[in-house]
């Protein structure tokens, strides 16, 4: 979807699906709602995305190109080796506090999963 200028803007866990239910099964990307088209060297600055998995430049209000995507990806991959998002809290304010200031807690413990 990027090499066609579209970023989704709200990458998340509900929003990819499998194909079918074998182990060969491709993911898909779904519900384009709040996609926009950006040319190679424009950007965005709306405020979209979902607490807990949009990127900080977006909470900042800062300019944005399709890397806000690969942010969100790399949470969903983080919650699917963990089975937690990194950053979680009740309050929309601390929630988006963690994300543009704490470092991705990187707690091996969270990921003893992964082997077993």
């Amino acid at each position: 979807m990027h090499s066609y200028g579209i970023v989704h803007r709200d990458m998340k866990l509900e929003n990819i699906m499998m194909s079918d239910d074998t182990d060969i099964a491709m993911p898909k990307v779904v519900d384009f709602g709040l996609a926009k088209m950006v040319g190679p060297e424009e950007t965005a600055n709306d405020l979209f995305g979902t607490l807990g998995y949009v990127a900080p430049e977006v909470l900042k209000k800062e300019t944005y190109n399709k890397s806000v995507d690969i942010w969100s990806l790399g949470v969903v991959v983080y919650a699917l080796i963990s089975g937690a998002l990194p950053y979680d809290s009740d309050d929309k304010k601390e929630l988006a506090r963690q994300t543009i200031e704490d470092p991705v807690p990187f707690d091996i413990d969270k990921f003893d999963n992964c082997s077993k």
